[in-house]
C-alpha cells in the first residue's frame, strides 16, 4: 500500500456540508487532537503541511485529507503511528475539542495576528463573506437539482432490474471477496469515507493505485445505484467479523460508491478508474430492452444532472475566488515568527507524546 493516502474529511452535499471529521482516524488510535483556529491567510493549511513532512520524515504512513472546496489546501492530517490528528476547525467544519486537555487542544493562529491594523478592514471583510456564503448557497442549491434528477434515473433502474440475477451476482461478488482469509477483529465496525466529491475542479475521485492490494471492480449502468449491493457486502463482512470503511457519495445522500476491508486488503469500487483483477457485470442485471420506453427520459435526467454539477463547480469556484480575496486582509497582518513558535511548540509536545507512547 501506499504509504500516504488522502481522503476528504468533508465535502458539500445537497442537504449541506457533510463533516466526516470525527472519522480521520479510529478513536482507539487517538493520543492528541490539535485543533487550528483563525481566519483565513493565517497559515492553518501550511501549519498542517509542516506538521507532516517532521512527523512524516521517515516516510511513515499517513491520511491528509484535502479540503473540498479547494483540493491545493488541506483540512486535516492523520498520522496513525503517531495517534495524531489535525484539523483546520472552523467553518463550514467548525470542531471542538470533545476531550479537553487530557487529549485535544486548540492552537489559536489567530493570535499572530495584528488585529489593530485590521479593525478598518471588518466592513469590506463581512461583504466579502457575504459573497462567498451565496456562492456556497449557490452550489448547494445546483446540488440539490442534481441529485433530485438523480434520484429519477436510480428509480427507473431499479424498476427495470432482473432482481434475481442482481441477488445472485451479488453472492457471488460476496463469495469473491471472502476468498481472501484475516483474523476476525473483536470489534468489526464501519468508518465512513469520501473519496469522491463535487470540488471547484470538477468531480475528483481521490482513489488512487496502491490503496488497496486487491481491487474488485462493480461495473453498472450509468442510471443504477449499487448502494444494496455495497450494503449486502458490508453486512456479510461484518458478519464475518471484518470491519469495513464505506466510501460515501456526497452528491447523493445515503448512497455508497466503494467499500474497503482493510484487513482483507481488499476495495470494492464501482468506479472506473484503478485497474482490477475481477469485475462483476452488474449492468447485465439490466436488459436494454426494459429501458427503452425511458430513454428520453434517463438521457434528459444524464444531461441535467451534469449541468447543474457544473454550475455547483463553478459556484465553488467563485467562492475560493473570493475567498482568497479575503485571505488579502489577514496575511499581510501576521507575525509569522510567532507562527513559527507556536509550530515549534506544537511539534515539541507531539514529539513527547511520541516518546512516551514508545516507553
Amino acid at each position: 500500500m501506499t504509504r500516504t493516502r488522502t481522503r476528504f474529511p468533508g465535502a458539500m452535499g445537497p442537504e449541506g456540508f457533510i463533516n466526516l471529521f470525527d472519522q480521520l482516524l479510529p478513536k482507539g488510535m487517538i493520543r492528541r487532537t490539535v485543533i487550528l483556529k483563525g481566519g483565513p491567510g493565517v497559515g492553518k493549511s501550511t501549519f498542517m503541511r509542516r506538521v507532516h513532512a517532521a512527523v512524516c520524515a521517515g516516510g511513515e504512513a499517513s491520511m491528509l485529507y484535502p479540503c473540498s472546496g479547494d483540493p491545493d489546501s488541506l483540512d486535516a492530517v492523520a498520522v496513525p503511528h503517531a495517534g495524531l490528528v489535525i484539523m483546520d476547525g472552523t467553518a463550514p467544519h467548525v470542531v471542538d475539542p470533545k476531550i479537553p486537555g487530557a487529549r485535544d487542544g486548540i492552537v489559536n493562529l489567530g493570535a499572530c495576528l495584528d488585529e489593530r491594523a485590521m479593525r478598518g478592514q471588518a466592513g469590506r471583510i463581512a461583504a466579502c463573506m457575504e459573497d462567498n456564503a451565496a456562492c456556497t448557497r449557490r452550489a448547494r442549491a445546483s446540488l440539490a437539482a442534481a441529485w433530485a434528477l438523480e434520484k429519477e434515473n436510480h428509480a427507473i433502474a431499479a424498476s427495470a432490474t432482473d432482481e434475481g440475477r442482481a441477488a445472485r451476482m451479488t453472492r457471488a461478488l460476496i463469495r469473491a471477496v471472502m476468498e481472501g482469509e484475516a483474523e476476525a477483529e473483536r470489534a468489526p465496525s464501519v468508518r465512513r469515507t469520501i473519496t469522491d466529491a463535487v470540488t471547484m475542479k470538477g468531480e475528483m475521485c481521490l482513489l488512487a493505485e496502491g490503496d488497496c492490494g486487491r481491487v474488485i471492480r462493480i461495473a453498472r449502468h450509468w442510471a443504477q445505484d449499487v448502494t444494496p449491493v455495497l450494503r449486502a457486502l458490508e453486512a456479510a463482512c461484518l458478519a464475518a467479523g471484518y470491519g469495513v470503511e464505506e466510501h460515501l457519495n456526497p452528491a447523493c445522500p445515503g448512497e455508497l460508491l466503494h467499500v474497503t476491508i482493510p484487513v482483507l486488503d481488499t476495495l470494492v469500487t464501482s468506479g472506473e478508474g484503478l485497474a482490477s483483477e475481477m469485475t462483476f457485470d452488474f449492468a447485465a442485471c439490466l436488459p436494454g430492452s426494459a429501458l427503452l420506453r425511458h430513454d428520453c427520459a434517463l438521457e434528459q435526467g444524464r444531461a441535467g444532472v451534469q449541468l447543474h454539477r457544473h454550475r455547483a463547480s463553478a459556484a465553488l469556484t467563485q467562492a475560493k475566488q473570493i475567498h482568497d480575496e479575503i485571505e488579502t486582509f489577514y496575511t499581510p497582518h501576521m507575525d509569522f515568527q510567532h507562527w513559527e513558535r507556536i509550530l515549534e511548540h506544537t511539534l515539541g509536545e507531539v514529539e513527547r507524546d511520541m516518546q512516551e507512547k514508545q516507553r
